[in-house]
Parts: C-alpha cells; sequence; structure tokens
C-alpha cells in the first residue's frame, strides 16, 4: 500500500516516525490509532504541517493482515491532517522482525514505539519528543511512562503496584523528568530514540514474543545503546495507558510470564557474555504442580514469583 502523502506540493520533512508492531488484535489497533488523531511534534504547530511533519507506520506481523482495514479506515483522517499513515506487512513471526521492519521503513530522525494495546494520552508525542529539541545531541532516547489499563474489569486485589511492572506499567522512577541511571530501565513500548543508533545494530530475532508466546527482552538493543554511551531521559508525563487483557490477570498467567522472564535474562546475558547467576534450591515439582497459586496474596504471592523466575533461569540452561 502506498504511503499516503500530504497535501500540498513538495513532500515534507518528517521529523518523526511513530511506530506501531501490531499482531491479531485490530480492535486495540483502532483504539491506539485514534488516540494518536491530533498528536503533533513538540513545537510545529498544525498550520506548519506542510513543512516538518510526522508519519504514522502499523507494521502488521499477522499473516491474516487483520490491520489492513483498521489502517485503512483512518487514512483519510490523518491525511486531512497531513499525516501519513502506512501500512506496511511483516510476516516473518515475532515482534523482533517487526520492529527491524519499521526501524528500516521510518523516514524521521526520530523513531517513537508505541504498541498495539496501548493508547497515547492527549500530548504524548508532544512531550516524547520534547528533550531532543531542549537538549539536542545530550539526548539519545526519551522514554515515557505508562499506566495500566483495565477496562471493564476491577483491578485485583491482589495485584499490587510492585507487580504492575511484570504487566509493562510503572516505571515509577521519579515524578520529574531527569536523566535515568544506569540500572534503570524502560519499556519498548513508550519510547523514542535517533534512528542512527540503530546504524550497525538490530532487535535480535530470537528474543521477544511471537504469537502468545512469553518470550521477551528485544530491547537488550537498547541496553547495547545505553553501554556505548546513549544518553536516556525519562519523562513521566509521556504516558500511554496499557490495556490489560482479561486473559491476564490472573496468578496463573502471572507464572508463566516471570518463568519467561526468567529464560529471556539468562539468555541474553548469555548473549552479552555476561556472567550468569547461581542459585542453589530445591524445589518439590509435584508439589509445586498442586499448589494453588489463586490463593496466594501478598508475601506469598512474592515468593512465588521469585520461584517461577528462578525455574524459568534455570531451564534456559538447556536452551540457545
Amino acid at each position: 500500500m502506498s504511503t499516503t502523502q500530504c497535501s500540498g506540493g513538495a513532500s515534507p520533512e518528517v521529523a518523526a516516525s511513530i511506530v506501531i508492531c501490531t499482531h491479531r488484535r485490530p480492535e486495540l489497533l483502532g483504539a491506539c490509532l485514534d488516540s494518536l488523531i491530533g498528536q503533533r511534534v513538540w513545537g510545529v504547530p498544525p498550520t506548519a504541517a506542510d513543512r516538518v511533519a510526522h508519519e504514522i507506520l502499523v507494521i502488521d506481523n499477522s499473516v491474516l493482515a487483520e490491520g489492513r482495514p483498521v489502517v485503512e479506515r483512518r487514512q483519510a483522517a490523518f491525511a486531512l491532517r497531513g499525516v501519513p499513515l502506512r501500512y506496511i506487512p511483516e510476516e516473518r513471526p515475532g515482534v523482533s522482525f517487526a520492529r527491524n521492519r519499521g526501524v528500516l521503513e521510518a523516514a524521521g530522525a526520530l523513531i517513537a514505539f508505541i504498541d498495539d494495546d496501548e493508547r497515547a494520552s492527549e500530548g504524548w508525542l508532544e512531550r516524547l519528543l520534547e528533550p531532543f529539541h531542549r537538549f539536542g545531541d545530550a539526548v539519545d532516547i526519551v522514554a515515557g511512562e505508562v499506566d495500566p489499563d483495565f477496562g471493564p474489569e476491577p483491578r485485583p486485589g491482589w495485584l499490587a503496584d510492585d507487580m504492575l511492572h511484570l504487566f509493562s506499567c510503572r516505571w515509577g522512577w521519579d515524578s520529574q523528568s531527569r536523566f535515568l541511571r544506569e540500572s534503570e530501565w524502560f519499556g519498548e513500548g513508550n519510547c523514542a530514540f535517533r534512528k542512527r543508533l540503530m546504524a550497525g545494530r538490530a532487535f535480535p530475532t530470537d528474543l521477544g514474543r511471537k504469537g502468545d508466546g512469553l518470550l521477551m527482552n528485544e530491547g537488550i538493543v537498547f541496553t547495547e545503546m545505553r553501554g556505548a554511551g546513549a544518553a536516556t531521559y525519562y519523562v513521566p508525563s509521556a504516558t500511554v495507558f496499557h490495556f490489560i487483557h482479561p486473559d491476564r490477570l490472573n496468578r496463573h498467567w502471572l507464572m508463566r510470564r516471570v518463568f519467561y522472564q526468567g529464560v529471556s535474562n539468562r539468555l541474553t546475558q548469555r548473549r552479552r557474555g555476561l556472567e550468569e547467576q547461581r542459585w542453589d534450591f530445591n524445589v518439590n515439582l509435584a508439589k509445586l504442580a498442586d499448589l494453588d497459586v489463586e490463593s496466594l496474596e501478598g508475601e506469598s504471592l512474592r515468593l512465588m514469583i521469585r520461584v517461577y523466575y528462578q525455574l524459568g533461569y534455570a531451564s534456559a540452561f538447556t536452551m540457545g
């Protein structure tokens, strides 16, 4: 599908490319796109869209192409605002293939990622890109905050604030914008970075989610950038709302999630040549299988989270 061009004569300069990777979630993709209507690049009023613009790329990682009609129904509305909305299929399965395709196709010097199950807050793009203009080359990556969206479901009573990061929400590093420390991380689903940082790099296609799988850590590429000196700025007001699907609001899913976090972390350490952790622990797998994890809460639940993480980490010994 060809890019929808802005009205006017020559093609505008593209200041930033918003990349959305999607996989079989057309309803959520539609809500994500609707939240991007009216977003603008910092310091560029809507009347200047013929001079400086941003574009939106939807990278569809499903062979069924469920995202195509979602994009096509909205292209005219974005075109009226001078924003090209492009649909790009990427049939190689895995979010890393989709992210790499988005980087390849992006025309902007800045790339912003938002996931298909997230909605941008008002002014999100402006806040996310503002540090690049304010600090210039002193900033390489900007990370925003992620708030949970439970939709029509109530938040479970067992889901404590310190567990929200396991649902890719609430990094909570500060209430004010500042540079992140080396030990402070961020999510790939709400960040912006200079495209030139990807030269010679790629999201690892042996990591990251594929379909309904829970392998993760494709964001190791940002760790590599930061290790090479890339400065990361945190803007808590650049917020997106992450929809937590009802199927995930149970402790069985959470155990599966932390198990694969353990797997992913060990594979990541191995890839980076880091010393792998060693734990001495004994687990009766038969008793563990009989345990009703849905009855756990508080410290008992936290303990079980650590157990499943360590099991995942240990199981990765035979992988890769």
